[in-house]
């Protein structure tokens, strides 16, 4: 799916009454299928935008449109957050049932395939807080693909997990997205976890975030590993171009 994005600006107020301008003239647009990186300092407005496209808040002179039509209810999205926000009291297969749409004969095969495909089969009856934390967060992928989602959003989905972890779940994810092809939305403050799994990556400024450079990744996925020499060399190329870039500045 598609997904054009036009939003004139968001503002919250804060506790002592201030207005804050968090996002301001963001303008692009999102091919199908296509996975898209989002990268920028703390506080830019990164994961105010995701909730804009996701539908949780609404902005000002918003435009958000799948497949060229407003965003709306019917439309399939799902999230992947930075924790796993797995319920610790129901079993994992029960924790995917919970966000199933259906309620069929054929909901039991589907959940079991899911975990089937995510190496997850042998763990259906364990509870979350008796697995590690990769696993859980590689639960949590599994609960967001079992609906076939139009769109994914995933909010530093790795963050805080040890490397090996991280690129075991690096190929977990690529792998279910290369079968299962989906418009994928993903934030990230490392640049080098952007150029290995982005086909784009859009680099916003310091708040109030604005999109300061939409750039195309030239690196290959493989090796599906942070210390990618194609990665690296890409890194060093920006970081020489735009010194100031990861700092939002242009």
């Amino acid at each position: 799916m598609s997904i054009s994005i036009s939003i004139k600006e968001q503002i919250y107020t804060n506790k002592d009454k201030k207005k804050i301008v968090a996002l301001k003239e963001i303008n692009t647009f999102i091919k199908p299928k296509e996975f898209v990186c989002i990268v920028g300092p703390s506080g830019c407005g990164k994961t105010t935008l995701m909730n804009i496209i996701g539908g949780l808040v609404k902005a000002r002179e918003q435009k958000i449109l799948i497949n060229d039509k407003p965003i709306n209810k019917e439309n399939s999205i799902a999230y992947v957050f930075q924790t796993s926000r797995l319920m610790p009291w129901l079993t994992l297969f029960n924790n995917i049932k919970l966000v199933c749409q259906e309620d069929s004969s054929d909901l039991k095969k589907k959940i079991s395939q899911i975990l089937k495909n995510f190496e997850l089969l042998d763990f259906q009856d364990s509870f979350p807080g008796t697995i590690s934390g990769g696993m859980r967060r590689k639960v949590s992928l599994a609960r967001a693909f079992v609906n076939n989602p139009e769109v994914l959003l995933m909010d530093e989905p790795f963050v805080s997990l040890d490397q090996p972890t991280t690129e075991n779940l690096y190929k977990v994810l690529i792998e279910y997205w290369k079968k299962k092809p989906t418009t994928i939305i993903f934030i990230t403050h490392s640049l080098k976890e952007a150029l290995l799994l982005g086909d784009r990556i859009l680099f916003f400024s310091k708040r109030p975030g604005e999109i300061i450079l939409d750039y195309k990744v030239k690196s290959k996925r493989i090796p599906l590993k942070i210390d990618n020499k194609g990665v690296q060399k890409e890194y060093d190329i920006i970081n020489k171009k735009y010194p100031n870039l990861l700092r939002g500045r242009k």
